[in-house]
């Protein structure tokens, strides 16, 4: 996780009551290109890959007491920028299986990769998906109820994060 500390930003860290997946991608393209992180196109390709290729992560082989989370992305000519945005929901929305596409299953923790850079996609999901399967990780997430302990967890070089 050490490498991608810095592609979280606190203006990227949000916790959020929606009520399905569209929803939520609109509001997070909308902020994002706001801040010409992404470009117009966007928040449409975001939509698009998530049908055609989901992102659930069922973490529950991991333990059946944390939260299942996602890692959307869109290409990287939609994006102008490399960003990690983090979104804690307050109540799950649907999502398709990565590993099982027909499953349904509720998510929790989203990781939205922006990179616009291809050689380090790779990369960013593979770290993403260290943290995640580490079961005291995703409860510290839990336990947290600001923006601004989310993002210090995320960052800091003294947290308790664990690899």
């Amino acid at each position: 996780m050490q490498a991608i500390k810095p592609l979280f930003k606190r203006e990227l860290t949000f916790i959020e009551d929606v009520n399905d997946q569209e929803e939520l991608f609109n509001i997070v393209g909308k902020r994002l290109k706001e801040k010409g992180i992404v470009n117009e196109d966007f928040t449409e390709a975001l939509i698009e890959r998530e049908r055609n290729y989901p992102t659930g992560l069922d973490l529950s082989p991991v333990s059946n007491d944390i939260p299942n989370a996602a890692i959307p992305h869109a290409d990287t000519e939609y994006c102008n920028d490399k960003a990690i945005v983090f979104v804690k929901l307050n109540n799950p929305i649907s999502f398709y299986n990565m590993i099982a596409p027909d499953k349904n299953m509720d998510v929790r923790y989203l990781f939205f990769i922006i990179n616009n850079q291809k050689e380090s996609q790779t990369n960013v999901l593979s770290e993403l998906m260290g943290f995640l399967t580490v079961v005291d990780n995703v409860k510290a997430l839990e336990a947290m109820q600001t923006k601004d302990e989310i993002f210090q967890f995320l960052t800091e070089e003294n947290s308790n994060i664990k690899n």
